[in-house]
């Protein structure tokens, strides 16, 4: 059954789940993305399929290198399968540049549990977020979540509290010297506005509609389900969990606001829910259950490019 299948991280398991990322990413680019067929067209449609199998085998190392949840592949999964579901996340590069900036900066605030170099984490965390703001300014929103791994982790001092900002500004301000320099400075003053749109009727089609209801509804089980167990467990993964709760919270509102609601800003949603529901499961005796959860979103995956 599938549950038990995905219930190890044996290198093969990976390769059938890159396997079908690539499937998903083969069909959405011909059955939804218009392409000439020339060299460059096909050269940048291959770029960005390596891009995201990159951006994969990151957040596959974050999570082990992390603890962000137990030996198993079902997060890798649910991200795999959410990617599918909503394949306008696999067309914007510039969303997707972000999204893989915030992962290294994701990799150094889950790492600040460690207690080394916390210094340097939080400088580059800083810097990692400043960069992905440039592309996508709602970005911003994740000094937060550095601020929540501080106040979690128990290392709050004037110095660290600072570091995070000296960070975030160092891109800032190197992307505003260009701008002056090349007398371009209103595209950096643009870059200052958070445009945002509250209209969500786009999200009544069915091809948003069926696998946001399903998502919705396994998020608020798993997460009903995961704080109680929280005050059951170590002191350790307790704080990391928290900390995985407070990166969704942001998540969510950055997609409350964001200015285009055509499934591609649900790109920031994927990595905290694919690591919430593989807790969630991972947690469950019911194998039964597992395997209907894993099931409905490889299904729902897969009926969305028939709406």
């Amino acid at each position: 059954m599938i549950a038990n299948f995905f219930n190890k991280t044996k290198p093969v398991i990976i390769v059938n789940l890159l396997l079908l990322f690539a499937i998903f990413y083969v069909a959405a680019t011909f059955l939804f993305k218009t392409i000439d067929f020339s060299i460059t067209s096909l050269g940048l449609s291959l770029a960005v399929f390596i891009g995201f199998i990159f951006m994969l085998l990151l957040i596959n190392f974050i999570l082990r290198k992390n603890n962000l949840t137990e030996d198993n592949s079902y997060a890798l999964y649910i991200i795999i399968v959410l990617l599918g579901s909503f394949y306008e996340t696999l067309f914007p590069i510039k969303l997707f540049f972000s999204n893989l900036l915030l992962l290294f900066a994701f990799r150094k605030i889950y790492s600040l549990k460690s207690g080394f170099n916390t210094k340097s984490k939080l400088f580059d965390a800083g810097l990692w977020i400043g960069i992905s703001s440039i592309l996508y300014t709602w970005s911003i929103l994740f000094l937060v979540l550095v601020y929540i791994g501080l106040f979690i982790y128990n290392k709050i001092t004037l110095k660290n509290l600072a570091i995070p900002v000296i960070g975030f500004l160092f891109p800032i301000i190197g992307f505003f010297t260009y701008h002056f320099y090349f007398d371009s400075t209103e595209l950096f003053y643009n870059k200052l506005v958070f445009n945002y749109n509250l209209d969500f009727s786009n999200y009544n089609q069915l091809k948003y509609l069926i696998p946001l209801s399903l998502l919705i509804t396994i998020l608020l089980w798993s997460i009903a389900f995961l704080i109680p167990k929280i005050l059951q467990v170590s002191t350790i993964f307790k704080t990391t969990l928290q900390l995985i709760i407070g990166h969704f919270i942001i998540s969510v509102i950055i997609i409350v606001f964001a200015i285009h609601k055509n499934g591609s800003e649900l790109l920031f949603l994927v990595f905290p829910s694919g690591i919430i529901i593989a807790n969630f499961l991972q947690k469950t005796s019911s194998n039964i259950f597992k395997n209907l959860v894993l099931y409905l979103f490889l299904i729902v995956s897969v009926i969305v490019y028939f709406l």
